[in-house]
C-alpha cells in the first residue's frame, strides 16, 4: 500500500494550496511568485547589469543566469527581457497586437485619427496595466472600436452622452492628455451634472433656486477661475458643500411650512443652532437670496473658529525626524509631501498642485518657489526631494503626456488629488491642520512676518495672526522693555 503524497510546496511563499509553474534551481515556484519574480527589473547584485531580475541570490533579485534558471526570458520579436505572456511574446507586444486589433479602422489599418492614443498606450512603461484596464472595461473598448471604424465621432458629446459615461470617463481624459479632443475644465462640467442630479431630487421651487444660485453664483466664479488659470480643486468641493448646505436650509423651512419670502431672523437662529457648524456655510446662499428678491433682510453671522489647532514644536520635529528615519515605510511620495507641510506650512491644496518648475535642481542643491522667492531646501531634507523626483509615480503608463507636477495624479493630466494626500499623511499619524500651524508659527519667529507672507505665499493678515498667536507680542514688548533698561 502506498503512502499518500505529500503536496509540493512552493519555494518561495512556502504555500502548498497553490498552482505551481515551473522548477527552478531553489525549487518549485507557484504561479504568483513566477509572475512576481518575472516582472522585477534593476541592477543584478552579482553581475551589476540592469536586466530581469527573477532569480535570488542572498534573498535578493538577481538576474537568470546568475541565479542559475535555465529559461530565456527575452521576447522572441522585440527582444525584451520580460514576462512571457504568450506564444513567446512580452506583455508589450501583445498589448500592440491586442490594440492593433482593437483600434482597426476596417482597412486592416489602426486608425488614424485615433494614432496618437494607440502610441501612448502601446509606448507606456507598464504594458499590463493597459491590457488590465482595457480586459475589465468592456465599454471603453466597444467605443474605442466604435470610434475606430468612424461609427461615433471623437467629440465630448460621444462621452458625455454614452449609457454609461463613468466607465468611459477615463477613456475620454486620456483623449484630453492626448490632444485627440480639445481641453475642457472636468470640474465645472462634473458641477453642472452634479447641480442637476441634486436639484432633480428637491423640491421644485427650491430646485430653482438653487439652479438660479449654482449657476450665477458658482459656475460664474468657476468660468472666471478658469479663464485666469486659477481655477483648482478646492472651488469644485467647497462650491459643492455650499450648494448642499444651502439646500438643506431650504427643505428645513419647508419642513418648518416657512417659505424663503418669510423667513425671520429667529428661523436663521434656530437653523444654525440646531445642527453642526457647517450650516454656516448657508450665509453666501442667504445672502445671495437676500439680495435678489427671495429672502428678506435678516442678518446671518460669520463662524468664528473657536481654537487653533496647533501640535508643539516638539511633536513637529518628532514628525520630522521620523520621516527623515531609513526605515520609515512611508514612501519618498509621503516624505516630500510631509517635509513641505511640516518645513514650510503649505496647505495640502498647494502641495497637491505644486509644479516641476518651482524646483530647480543644481550641484549645490535642491530650491524651491512658493511664490516668487527661491529658497535652498537644506540637507537631508534635500535627499527626500531627490528621492521623490528620481521616482515620481503614476508615470508608468499613458496618463502623463508631458508630466509637469511635482505629485502627478492618477487621472490623465493631473495632479494628485488633495484627499489622497490627506490621507496618506493622515494614516502616518500627523495631525494636518496643528502641523500646519506649528510650522507657520515656527517660521514668524525666526523672520519678520512680512518677509514669510512674501516667501511662502500668505497674505499679511494670516503671517501677522500666526505672529500674534506664537506670542511674538510678548516677546517684542519683553526685547523693547530690556533696551529701555
Amino acid at each position: 500500500m502506498s503512502r499518500p503524497r505529500t503536496p509540493a510546496s512552493c519555494a518561495r511563499c512556502e504555500r502548498t494550496d497553490v498552482r505551481l509553474a515551473t522548477t527552478w534551481p531553489e525549487g518549485r515556484i507557484c504561479r504568483r511568485c513566477y509572475q512576481r519574480a518575472t516582472r522585477i527589473h534593476g541592477t543584478c547584485p552579482a553581475c551589476n547589469i540592469h536586466r530581469l531580475l527573477p532569480g535570488l541570490i542572498g534573498g535578493e533579485p538577481a538576474c537568470r543566469d546568475c541565479a542559475g534558471i535555465p529559461k530565456d526570458f527575452h521576447c522572441t520579436r522585440c527582444g525584451r527581457e520580460d514576462e512571457p505572456v504568450r506564444a513567446g511574446l512580452c506583455a508589450h507586444c501583445c498589448l500592440t497586437d491586442d490594440l492593433t486589433h482593437l483600434f482597426d479602422d476596417g482597412r486592416g489599418q489602426v486608425a488614424a485619427h485615433l494614432q496618437p492614443l494607440f502610441d501612448a498606450l502601446t509606448s507606456q512603461k507598464h504594458a499590463r496595466s493597459a491590457k488590465i484596464w482595457l480586459t475589465v472595461n468592456p465599454d471603453a473598448t466597444t467605443l474605442i472600436r466604435a470610434l475606430a471604424q468612424g461609427e461615433l465621432p471623437i467629440e465630448h458629446p460621444t462621452f458625455t452622452e454614452h449609457p454609461t459615461p463613468r466607465r468611459v470617463a477615463f477613456l475620454r481624459e486620456l483623449c484630453i492628455e492626448h490632444g485627440l479632443l480639445p481641453a475642457v475644465h472636468l470640474d465645472i462640467e462634473r458641477f453642472q451634472s452634479w447641480l442637476a442630479s441634486k436639484t432633480a431630487l428637491a423640491h421644485p421651487d427650491d430646485g430653482r433656486l438653487i439652479t438660479q444660485y449654482g449657476r450665477w453664483v458658482h459656475l460664474n466664479r468657476m468660468h472666471h477661475l478658469a479663464e485666469t488659470g486659477q481655477l483648482k480643486k478646492g472651488t469644485f468641493l467647497s462650491a459643492k458643500q455650499s450648494t448642499t448646505v444651502a439646500l438643506d436650509f431650504l427643505s428645513y423651512l419647508r419642513a418648518h411650512a416657512t417659505a424663503p419670502t418669510a423667513c425671520s431672523q429667529a428661523d436663521i437662529d434656530n437653523w444654525l443652532t440646531g445642527g453642526p457648524t457647517t450650516r454656516s456655510l448657508a450665509r453666501g446662499f442667504i445672502r445671495w437670496a437676500i439680495q435678489h428678491g427671495h429672502m428678506p433682510a435678516i442678518e446671518i453671522p460669520y463662524r468664528l473658529a473657536k481654537t487653533t489647532p496647533v501640535i508643539t514644536q516638539q511633536q513637529r520635529l518628532e514628525h520630522i525626524q521620523q520621516l527623515l528615519a531609513p526605515a520609515t515605510a512611508l514612501r519618498p511620495l509621503e516624505r516630500t509631501a510631509a517635509l513641505l507641510l511640516l518645513l514650510y506650512g503649505q496647505p495640502l491644496a498647494r502641495i497637491a498642485r505644486m509644479r516641476l518648475d518651482q524646483l530647480h535642481t543644481t550641484d549645490d542643491g535642491i530650491t524651491i518657489r512658493f511664490a516668487t522667492d527661491h529658497l535652498r531646501i537644506p540637507e537631508p531634507f534635500a535627499g527626500v526631494v531627490r528621492a521623490h523626483l528620481d521616482d515620481l509615480p503614476n508615470l508608468n503608463t499613458s496618463a502623463h503626456r508631458e508630466n509637469s507636477w511635482v505629485f502627478p495624479g492618477v487621472q490623465p493630466g493631473q495632479h494628485i488629488h488633495q484627499n489622497t494626500l490627506m490621507n496618506l499623511l493622515r494614516e502616518a499619524g500627523i495631525d494636518l491642520r496643528g502641523a500646519k500651524n506649528a510650522a507657520l508659527r515656527e517660521l514668524v519667529l525666526q523672520m519678520p512676518a512680512p518677509i514669510v507672507a512674501d516667501s511662502f505665499n500668505y497674505s499679511y493678515t494670516v503671517a501677522e495672526q500666526h505672529r500674534r498667536n506664537a506670542g511674538a507680542q510678548f516677546t517684542d514688548y519683553r526685547a523693547k522693555r530690556m533696551d529701555s533698561l
